[in-house]
């Protein structure tokens, strides 16, 4: 998806024009052929003067661009080309999004919404919004705003700032940020419908607009339906995961339905026939690479000048998804079986008396996978007043009250009940482990063990923003924006998982001061010989929390115009990311781990050699917690030459340190043992008061307190400010439009190129390098297409370059060069004639993944190298209509 550019010229109505009217060089450019819009002229929705009032995503001011960022556009018209069902399906289309040509997926599967990131950073460091303000989030993990699910109907456009922006923004905005704006001015009524296929799949959505606009005020109303269904891995079985004959180990489950024995005298035993052998399996089949999935969306946009002074105006969006997501079971390990148990065998010629089971609870369920559902019901409403003061200036005064619910139901497995089974005497109380033997009434018992939860977030902002010009200079006006914030946040969870509640009732008030500054230092008034244009902004932002304390963050920009047609830019500016609610709040929990499972949860300890210990584990939040940080600059350059009117390019270099991020050191083997920077996470020998205080106020799992034994080690493995990333690269966009006799051509090509990524766990870990971790280097967008009357033909190819990765040897670990990932859509619409029925509709056809593009192999995990879309190809036909 080629990069928006803002050319900063010397009128700001001109430069508003410019940031907003994609449909003669925008993304992509395959739109030209659908709007009557120029790069001179403003869409046919919007006039000039109310263009001029527009704020653009990344700056407080009315009428200008971002200074010294650039700007990614996503129009209108390129949603309808694309074919894009939903907010999620039009942004994997982005190359700097790390969504991009992949299928949509619900974050942490199905516990949220839809979350990609930019530039590989992490989803929390890209703040989403809406019309400029800030969401709610629907998780039960985690409390960073969601990604909001629009219409299709009702998008006006989506503006993506990837460059740091907390001085405007505050908190998540790290890398950047996606701002949805919505339509405020229809007439009429419009509909659409879509229906595609692919393999195993099918898709469908129906949706309609409708508004009215009087001259002094206008309403908007649009819903939207879609479901589709759901795709496991048996409907796309691609590879084994024995990976033995590409010089990796086999990656089989040894979990499966058939049980394997072991008795701990070197031999394992596989029923059915428990002849010497291993069982193994391929864990994949039943579980969803995307599920099943209905949403509603509805939104409701109206404005009202009150007096040619006053304008009151209000949103209010609201969706409902539901997605039931087939996950694999609980695979159960070391589960004693003895003689006493009638449904016992011993491997032929052991004459043993017990075993240890390891088996998949399929025979119990009764089917080879669990159904988890997940609800997520959200709200975000904001009203606001508009004044009209002395001197052009403007005050806006608003208040948004946002809320979402999260209804969680995930099956499990009782392994209490099991434990007990497998000690049953009778074949009433007994567990059956090589068949369907076991009663129904203890197979209800084991599984009687559900996560139910519920998740209530609300948001609750009130703001006011004056902006204006301060002077007239030479170069143009010197202009303002200020502002101030007051946030509320609240989450409350309420649920049970294994039989063990877990209230949370977390909360905090964030009070923030924000101010821009925006200085045209040489414009009309005074331009010079290599300085047509030369503009500086200045930005700044101070925020309060009332849970871990205060941050401040300011940012530069300069754009500079030395000849027509050719931008140069630039930005330096910090931000940050505040900590979550549950990273602070959340539930701490106390694991114990006998001295022989230390391996398991890796808690080995170096310094005990051989002998290891007793060890109490810690996990959850932390209060201790304090912001996550960055440093971004940028260096740009916009050319859109006077020779070649038709061309437009752009690219910017951008560097991005990541201080101060969250996690945890769970896994870090014996890394957390020797690395300073967890030296006060590790209690060697701890004393009865240090032991009283690891575990007062938690909630204790595999073992009671009036149970612990002797504790050797107490590992401190909540969240903490750990690590650092740093990276840099180069983002890029060619396209170009000819006009012909017949129509147009037009075409494109815009990416992402990662110079460097590096990653530390802390500040005192080496540097591991990402791109050997599994990141694409290059991800790219071309587009080439023709329209002919109302014929619109237009082809895009994702590129995404293949990764590098580490993968298991039998001798340790090697990197594997996994094969590129390249898919090619074809998109068709035809403007169907004025006449009759037909009058005022659109015919289209869209073919994604046309060539069934088969994910690279990866000798890992499942075989694949790298994220990858699902679905192959898909056909859809959809119909729109205007009324």
């Amino acid at each position: 998806m080629p990069i928006e550019t803002n050319r900063t010229g010397r009128r700001a109505p001109l430069l508003c024009r410019t940031a907003l009217t994609m449909a003669a060089l925008g993304l992509p450019a395959a739109l030209h052929a659908q709007t009557a819009a120029t790069p001179d002229a403003p869409a046919k929705d919007a006039s000039v003067e109310e263009q001029a009032d527009i704020i653009v995503t990344g700056t407080s001011i009315r009428g200008i661009p971002p200074t010294g960022s650039g700007l990614i556009s996503v129009t209108r018209e390129d949603a309808k080309l694309i074919g894009a069902a939903s907010t999620a399906e039009l942004l994997a289309t982005v190359p700097q999004l790390n969504s991009f040509n992949t299928a949509p997926r619900v974050s942490n599967g199905g516990l949220g919404s839809f979350a990609p990131g930019l530039r590989g950073l992490p989803s929390s460091a890209t703040l989403p919004l809406m019309n400029g303000h800030r969401l709610v989030s629907g998780s039960t993990q985690q409390t960073n705003p969601d990604y909001p699910f629009i219409p299709e109907l009702a998008i006006e456009r989506v503006e993506i700032v990837a460059d740091g922006a907390s001085a405007i923004y505050g908190s998540e905005a790290v890398a950047g940020v996606v701002n949805f704006i919505t339509r405020k001015h229809v007439s009429g009524l419009e509909a659409n419908v879509r229906y595609g296929m692919a393999d195993d799949y099918h898709a469908f959505n129906a949706g309609a607009i409708a508004g009215h606009d009087w001259g002094s005020g206008s309403v908007v109303a649009a819903y939207q339906y879609q479901e589709n269904s759901n795709i496991t891995g048996d409907d796309r079985r691609y590879r084994s995961l024995d990976f033995r004959a590409a010089g990796g180990i086999d990656t089989r489950s040894a979990v499966c339905p058939d049980a394997n024995v072991n008795l701990f005298a070197g031999t394992i035993y596989a029923a059915p026939g428990l002849a010497p052998g291993l069982n193994t399996c391929d864990p994949r089949g039943a579980v969803d690479l995307l599920p099943q999935n209905r949403t509603h969306s509805a939104l409701v946009s109206a404005r009202q000048q009150v007096s040619g002074a006053v304008t009151l105006w209000a949103d209010l969006l609201y969706s409902d998804r539901k997605d039931v997501v087939q996950a694999a079971l609980p695979g159960q390990t070391f589960v004693l079986v003895t003689a006493a148990n009638p449904f016992f065998r011993a491997p032929p010629g052991t004459g043993t008396s017990f075993g240890y089971f390891d088996f998949r609870p399929d025979r119990l369920v009764g089917a080879d996978h669990f159904d988890q559902t997940f609800r997520v019901r959200t709200g975000n409403a904001t009203a606001g007043l508009d004044i009209g003061l002395p001197g052009d200036f403007k005050a806006t005064v608003f208040g948004s009250y946002n809320w979402s619910r999260n209804d969680t139901l995930q099956p499990g497995i009782n392994t209490t009940a099991l434990t007990a089974a497998a000690a049953g005497t009778t074949t009433a109380t007994a567990l059956d482990p090589f068949g369907y033997g076991t009663s129904p009434a203890v197979v209800a018992r084991i599984l009687d063990n559900p996560t139910d939860f519920v998740n209530r977030q609300r948001t609750r902002i009130g703001a006011v923003k004056v902006d204006g010009p301060l002077a007239q200079l030479p170069g143009g006006a010197l202009k303002i924006a200020v502002g101030a914030e007051y946030r509320r946040e609240t989450y409350m969870q309420r649920g049970q998982s294994g039989g063990v509640g877990f209230p949370e009732d977390l909360e905090r008030n964030v009070e923030s001061v924000y101010g821009e500054l925006f200085v045209p230092i040489f414009g009309d008034g005074n331009a010079a010989p290599l300085v047509r244009s030369l503009a500086l902004s200045l930005s700044g932002r101070y925020d309060h929390y009332s849970d871990f304390g205060s941050t401040s963050n300011p940012k530069i920009g300069l754009t500079w115009e030395p000849v027509d047609g050719l931008n140069l830019r630039g930005s330096y500016g910090r931000s940050f990311r505040a900590p979550g609610l549950r990273d602070l709040g959340s539930t701490v929990g106390s694991y114990y781990s006998a001295a022989a499972l230390v391996d398991a949860f890796g808690a080995r300890d170096p310094s005990r050699g051989a002998a290891q210990v007793n060890t109490i584990l810690l996990f959850g939040g932390n209060q201790d917690l304090t912001p996550e940080t960055a440093r971004t600059w940028s260096l740009g350059a916009d050319l859109r030459p006077k020779f070649a009117p038709n061309l437009a390019a752009s690219v910017t270099f951008y560097d991005i340190k990541y201080d101060n991020v969250i996690g945890t050191p769970s896994g870090l083997g014996a890394l957390l043992f020797s690395d300073p920077t967890f030296a006060s996470r590790v209690i060697r020998n701890p004393t009865a008061g240090q032991l009283n205080a690891a575990i007062t106020n938690t909630v204790p799992f595999f073992y009671t307190f009036s149970a612990v034994p002797a504790i050797g080690n107490i590992l401190d493995l909540r969240q903490g400010n750990f690590g650092v990333r740093k990276t840099n690269g180069i983002d890029f966009d060619v396209r170009y439009r000819q006009p012909m006799g017949f129509g147009s051509i037009f075409g494109g090509i815009a990416g992402n190129y990662i110079l460097n990524y590096t990653n530390q766990l802390s500040p005192t870990s080496a540097e591991s390098d990402s791109l050997d971790a599994g990141i694409p280097r290059t991800t790219l967008r071309t587009t080439l297409g023709f329209t002919a009357g109302p014929v619109t033909v237009v082809n895009f190819v994702n590129h995404r370059s293949g990764v590098t990765a580490s993968y298991a040897t039998p001798t340790g670990s090697d990197l594997y060069d996994a094969k590129g990932y390249t898919t090619v859509d074809l998109r068709l619409s035809v403007r169907l004639p004025d006449i009759g029925l037909a009058k005022g509709s659109e015919f289209g056809i869209q073919v994604n993944d046309l060539f069934d593009a088969t994910p690279p192999f990866f000798p890992g995990t499942d075989g694949i190298g790298g994220a990858y879309n699902p679905i192959g190809r898909y056909v859809a036909l959809s119909l729109r209509k205007s009324f």
